[in-house]
């Protein structure tokens, strides 16, 4: 709201002379603020600074901390991120050795290590990464064209080579990475690895070749396995069955040599006995009820049964069976003694003459 004044009024005061003091005081305090927070910059940790004069680098920090400097416009502060990063290349086709096309996802990480230079060459990440983009996909395609399409993909570890691919990749591109634009690369990895529609199949019978290998390998170590567990079994057998007859025959050793040590000691005390005895038992198991034979008196087993009997009691006349004429005159043979002997003993006649 204004006031109106009139031409009665009196004037009004002018500001004391402490007042207008105070007042400049204040407006040199602001100036001098201003003046002094254009006149410094800060560092902060992980970061680089470049200052420039009109345009022109002058001054590069990368020490955190405060630091002075003449204000704008005449030196002006540029602020550099330096800590790592991370960045994914797109997907590129890379043809293998073998003539197979593969799309390879990679990762990137990497950092500004020359602020100056990342500044003169390429001053924002953006056009690192753009750069870091060229880069890979050139090493990538170059070093995949000496490597087989099994160095990536493959059933047998052996044969998996991305280690040392991904060395070769950071290595072709540390260098110039480096010494053109101030980036230092980290680490370069395969992210992800895929198949254009085309070189499926043939992926999958790759894949199927290598596993019916691994199945052959296996299948000959087992064949292989099991020959030699037979042959232990053959040659373990033999050794128990030949260990087995020797112990056998060991056996049948002493059980015949104790058999032997018996007869003789029963032989000893009386063999005449012993023969009589022997020979009763052969014709105990040798006639049976109703057998017939005609044999020697003189000879085994029935010499023992005329062997201390008087030839004068032994009859001259056998006894006639029915039907048989008797024989008279001469004496008797002695078949027929023997027959007659054993005919009398079991059949005895009345008419026979008994021994004395």
């Amino acid at each position: 709201m204004t006031s109106c004044r009139h031409a009665g009024d009196p004037p009004e005061p002018r500001p004391s002379w402490r007042a207008i003091l105070r007042r400049l005081v204040f407006a040199l305090l602001i100036v001098g603020l201003l003046v002094a927070y254009g006149s410094s910059y800060t560092v902060r940790e992980q970061h680089g600074v470049i200052v420039t004069q009109f345009g022109k680098p002058v001054q590069v920090r990368t020490t955190p901390g405060l630091y002075a400097k003449w204000p704008w416009p005449i030196e002006q502060v540029h602020t550099i991120d330096m800590r790592y990063r991370y960045h994914n290349p797109p997907f590129t086709e890379t043809f293998t050795r073998d003539r197979k096309n593969v799309v390879m996802l990679t990762y990137a990480v990497w950092r500004v290590a020359d602020p100056l230079l990342f500044f003169q060459s390429l001053g924002r990440p953006e056009e690192a990464e753009q750069k870091l983009d060229g880069i890979v996909t050139a090493s990538k395609n170059f070093h995949m064209g000496n490597y087989a399409l099994s160095a990536l993909v493959s059933t047998v570890a052996g044969e998996i080579q991305t280690p040392e691919i991904e060395r070769r990749i950071l290595e072709s591109v540390q260098r110039p990475m480096t010494n053109e634009f101030g980036i230092a690369v980290e680490q370069v990895g395969v992210k992800r690895i895929a198949y254009p529609e085309e070189n499926m199949e043939a992926v999958l019978e790759q894949m199927r070749a290598e596993r019916r290998s691994e199945a052959g390998e296996l299948r000959a170590r087992g064949t292989k396995e099991a020959e030699a567990i037979r042959n232990e079994g053959m040659v373990e057998a033999g050794r128990i069955v030949r260990t087995a007859r020797e112990e056998a025959g060991e056996i049948v050793g002493r059980a015949e040599k104790e058999a032997a040590e018996i007869l003789a000691k029963a032989h000893q005390p009386d063999p005449d006995f012993y023969r009589f005895w022997r020979s009763m038992r052969g014709i105990r198991n040798t006639l049976g009820a109703q057998s017939m034979l005609v044999l020697r008196s003189d000879q085994d087993p029935f010499g023992e049964l005329f062997k201390h009997v008087p030839r004068e009691a032994i009859p001259l006349k056998p006894v006639a069976e029915p039907g048989i004429p008797a024989l008279s005159g001469a004496p008797a043979s002695s078949d027929a003694a023997g027959a007659g002997s054993a005919g009398s003993q079991d059949n005895p006649s009345p008419d026979s003459e008994q021994a004395p």
